[in-house]
């Protein structure tokens, strides 16, 4: 769960800025228990706490026309710029835990420190431009993602840990650049059709991982839709809107290798397996107004 709270504001003709915060979560959990071999617990004594994390996210988008050209017919007219970035986010798990099982462990008893990581969006750095006229635009973008410090997040994974001293399945990321390019054209006052196509490259940079399976592969990303909008209709004080869309993502082949540490075969490899595979996603909607 997250919650973002934001603002923007017009900073001169045809500039805009805005900013937010994203909020997330950190949980904490200390448990206290006594247990028997066989794993029956009891006395148990449980509290939970969430320690707020707050990123940042900035934003700005020009109007190339409305900026230097506010009166006149430019050839730039219909041409913006924009800008953004959002820093990384991610939540996580820490457990403290303290166990005592009579006639085996005495008090103080066992104690055991559990952090995982349960989901991580990196540093995003965003520029994209865009030209319309009155029926058709046309957008391209390029995005920088940087995983590579997601390396040093998982160093402090208990679960996960992939440091092993041998280096068998340690985890690289690396940054990756995302290429998107888009169009729009209006068929008619009711109906558009938008298209568009991008490449992502996949931000895991190791072929194996220790005791857990991280598989991933480079990505072409096709999109296609359609809009249907009807202004006045009939029984609605509002426009109503229909959209219909279909992407097609095309995985590329990629070999990995599968290590376990309780594998007869470690330290070697105990399989090797390719990732590949197209992905076909439809999507529709309906939007009301009352």
């Amino acid at each position: 769960m997250f919650l973002v709270l934001g603002g923007a504001t017009q900073i001169w003709r045809g500039l805009d800025a805005g900013a937010s915060a994203r909020l997330t979560l950190h949980s904490d959990a200390e448990l206290r228990a006594t247990t028997t071999l066989g794993g029956e617990t009891s006395y148990e004594s449980l509290n939970v706490s969430a320690k707020p994390s707050i990123r940042p996210i900035l934003s700005m988008n020009m109007d190339w026309g409305e900026s230097f050209c506010p009166d006149g017919e430019c050839w730039y007219n219909g041409l913006e710029t924009a800008l953004s970035y959002r820093g990384y986010s991610n939540t996580k798990t820490t457990v403290d835990a303290n166990t005592v099982i009579p006639g085996t462990i005495g008090e103080p008893g066992l104690s055991l420190a559990v952090t995982t990581l349960d989901s991580y969006q990196p540093d995003i750095f965003a520029l994209g431009m865009l030209y319309g006229k009155e029926r058709f635009r046309v957008a391209v973008g390029v995005e920088l993602q940087r995983w590579s410090d997601l390396e040093e997040e998982f160093e402090g994974d208990t679960i996960k840990d992939q440091a092993v001293e041998d280096g068998i399945g340690v985890l690289e990321f690396k940054d990756i650049v995302i290429p998107r390019v888009g169009a729009e054209f209006k068929l008619s006052p009711n109906y558009t059709v938008t298209g568009g196509v991008a490449y992502s490259k996949s931000p895991l940079d190791s072929d194996a991982s220790l005791d857990v399976n991280y598989l991933d592969a480079d990505k072409l990303i096709v999109g296609l839709g359609l809009t249907a909008q009807f202004d006045d209709p009939h029984f609605f004080a509002f426009p109503v809107r229909f959209d219909l869309a279909y992407q097609y993502q095309k995985l590329r082949p990629r070999d990995f290798d599968l290590y376990a540490t309780n594998s007869p075969s470690y330290p070697q490899s105990y399989e090797r397996v390719e990732a590949e595979g197209d992905v076909h996603v439809f999507a529709g909607s309906v939007t009301l107004k009352f």
